[in-house]
């Protein structure tokens, strides 16, 4: 009863290694594919650029309707300032 616990975790874990062999041969060849590093690179840099146009974009929309308030003025205005004559990097 108990060798064949045993036997069943053995497998478990056996099974277990497997897979986790197969997943790092797989990562390893997708490390050597340089095709895929780039498309893989270019999609991150396309993410961040787009995510920070639209941070940036939305930061402004939610700063817009406290610049009529007299004692926020000067504030916002330098922070929109700042942040549309950004130079792109």
């Amino acid at each position: 009863m108990e060798d064949e616990s045993v036997e069943i975790i053995q497998r478990a874990w056996v099974n277990e290694l497997k897979r986790g062999n197969d997943l790092t041969a797989e990562l390893l060849r997708l490390q050597k594919d340089w095709k895929h590093a780039l498309r893989q690179g270019m999609v991150t840099g396309l993410g961040g650029v787009l995510g920070a146009t639209l941070l940036v974009s939305l930061l402004l929309s939610v700063l817009k309707p406290f610049e009529r308030l007299e004692m926020f003025k000067p504030s916002l205005e330098r922070i929109a300032e700042q942040l549309e004559r950004r130079p792109a990097k």
